[in-house]
Order: C-alpha cells, then structure tokens, then sequence
C-alpha cells in the first residue's frame, strides 16, 4: 500500500501544495508555542524507545502542549506505558476497512483542532507524510533524505536522516528543529522498585515480519539453552508476543524432558506492563536478537548480549548502551550487512548467514564476560 497508493498520493498532492504554499503565503516560523503536538508512529516500539529522550525533551520544552500520539493497535500497549502521551489516536488496521475509517476519524480530528505541530517519526513511509499533511498541522516535521526528496515540498520542517549515525540522533535532531533539545536520558519504570535477586537469563529471538533474517534458527536456540543449562543456569525464560506462544512451546518440547521446568515461556503469558517488570525484577541477563526487547532491557540496565546480522549495532544501538561494561554484542561483519532497509532484496535471498555463523560457544562467553563486569 505505501509503495504504490503511496506514490499515487504524493504524486497528486505535490502540485497541489506548491501552489497554496505560493498563494496562501503561510508563516511557518516557529514564534508562538503550539497548543498540541501530534507524534506519527505507526510501528515499532524499538524505535518509539529510540526516541524517548526525544520526546522528553518536547515534553519539557512546551510542558503547556498535549502531546498526542498516531498510531496502530500494535504500537499503543507498548506507547501507553511509556506515560509520556496525553492522548491516543488509533489507527486500526485489522482490515482495509477499519483503517479507512479510523484514519478518517484524526483527520477530523485534525480539523477541529487548530495550533497543531506534527512530528513524523516513520523514516521511509509515504502514507504517513501524506496522514501529516491531512492533521492541518500548521507546522510539519520529518525526516529527508533522497528516497524521500518529495518531503521537502510537502513538510514545513525537515531534518535529514543520517544512515550512519545511531538513530535516536535523528529523533534528537528533528526535535532540535523545534527549539526542544534531548538533554535528559528517558527512565523506563521511573520509580519501579525491582528485586536484588536475580536468578534468570531471558531469551529474546522475536522480532516483526519485517526482517526475520535477524532471527537464530530453531537449532541454534535449542543448542544454546541446553548449553545455558549445562553450564549452570537453571532458569530460562523465552520471550515473544502472544502469537510466538505456540513457536516457543515448540522450542521447549524438543528439549529433554528433565530440562523443561528450567525454561518458561513468557510469550502470551503476561500483559506488556507485567512481561517488562519480570525482566526487571528477575533477569540476571538477557540474549537478545535486534528487535523491541533489545532497546526496552537496555533501558531497564540488565546485563546484555546483543546479536546482530542483516542490522548494525552502530545506527540501531544508542553510544550510551554500546559504551556499558554489561552490554557485549556479536557480530560477525559480514560483506553484505547491512542489507535490511538498503535493498529491496536481500543478497543472500534469506539465507542469513550472517546469523546463522554464529555458534552458541560465542553466546555463552559473551554472556559470562558481561555477568562477570555486574558481579565486579
């Protein structure tokens, strides 16, 4: 839908706004404080972390302003927790129809409410420049760069996306934009008290259909939590969402039967909230592939291995977590990663071998050297 209705709508609407931008002859200077603040972002609850600080930084910036945010079912549990939105507009895409309706009800929405600024948080989406066109947002933020020239003729205010630097600096520098900078570090759980015992390694190898090449396969994840049990770790939890419950399960009953009350499956087992203060309470570290899970522990400071293929650490990692004495990552550096995001289709045709090179023997030692920095 966004390729093609998306080039269909940008096509059409470009014209169109050249010319009332030569008649209407608006000011977009940024004087007066706007009234509400409407954030776009659709997917990914990693990258809403990855802007957190930047988020922040409007809050304190323009305290007086709603912040609202624009998203889809799967995003708003996860945004929710965050409290750092006054309000939720929903967009539901469990049919054509439903979003139709739903993307209908903010655009009257945006309408009827006037001293709006939008920030467009999607990086590659058409449909979401043309959504934040149809706010009337009297002031209009995203991202440019040339995959997405045309924003420079349909946004007010545009920050160049910089490939080759963490992505939260993108976040940080759009709101900079915006006379807001990122100078405080966003607390996941502000003032949630965990306890010291911690006797847990959590698995994370879910991830959204958008690059399951990031995954391990079944055999490394059975290989490496029978290595995790052999080595003395006598409690394993595996995450996911709802729907990785039957997968997960799966995993375990291909385990002997004398290990499967050392491993728990935490997927469907828990609400979002409870699933993250587990983690916190319980986790003595955690193995994790690149998705959410990933960004949601590394604000919550557990011990982490991070694995990394078709991704790079370097724009999807933030310094602050790389630079930790408890965060070790493995990746092999192969030729063709980076590849997700960069090419419509991936040189190894699927065949992650970046991700699948990558022994358990690895695993586990990247895991002792960082339980070995929290005990010293």
């Amino acid at each position: 839908m966004d390729n093609f209705l998306g080039k269909a709508l940008v096509a059409i609407h470009l014209p169109v706004v050249k010319l009332l931008g030569k008649l209407l002859q608006i000011n977009h200077k940024l004087k007066e404080p706007p009234s509400e603040i409407l954030i776009i972002k659709m997917l990914g609850f990693g990258s809403l972390l990855l802007s957190s600080d930047a988020l922040l930084a409007l809050k304190k910036q323009y305290p007086n302003a709603k912040l609202t945010l624009i998203g889809t079912k799967g995003i708003e549990e996860g945004a929710r927790l965050l409290n750092l939105f006054d309000h939720y507009l929903i967009i539901d895409d469990s049919s054509f129809f439903q979003m139709i309706k739903s993307s209908l009800k903010v655009v009257w929405y945006g309408l009827s409410n006037r001293n709006k600024w939008c920030f467009d948080f999607e990086v590659y989406s058409r449909l979401t420049t043309i959504f934040a066109l149809y706010t009337f947002s009297k002031n209009r933020f995203g991202f440019e760069f040339e995959k997405v020239n045309f924003r420079n003729y349909l946004n007010t205010h545009n920050t160049y996306f910089n490939h080759f630097v963490p992505t939260e600096e993108n976040y940080n520098a759009m709101v900079q934009l915006a006379g807001a900078t990122a100078k405080e570090q966003y607390v996941l759980l502000k003032g949630f008290s965990n306890k010291e015992e911690k006797n847990c390694i959590v698995i994370n190898n879910t991830c959204s259909t958008l690059s399951l090449q990031r995954k391990l396969d079944d055999d490394q994840l059975l290989k490496l939590i029978i290595e995790l049990i052999n080595i003395g770790h006598k409690k394993i939890a595996l995450l996911g969402a709802p729907s990785d419950k039957i997968i997960n399960q799966n995993i375990i009953e291909q385990l002997p039967l004398e290990v499967h009350a050392m491993v728990e499956n935490w997927a469907g087992k828990f609400s979002f909230e409870t699933v993250i203060k587990e983690q916190a309470m319980y986790a003595k570290a955690i193995i994790t592939i690149d998705s959410a899970p990933l960004h949601i522990a590394a604000r919550l400071n557990i011990p982490m291995v991070a694995i990394w293929g078709p991704t790079q650490s370097q724009t999807l990692a933030p310094n602050w977590l790389r630079e930790r004495s408890n965060y070790a990552e493995i990746n092999h550096h192969v030729h063709c990663s980076p590849c997700v995001h960069h090419t419509k289709e991936l040189p190894c045709k699927g065949n992650n071998f970046c991700i699948k090179e990558i022994s358990t023997q690895e695993i586990t030692m990247a895991l002792k050297q960082v339980l070995d920095e929290r005990i010293s």
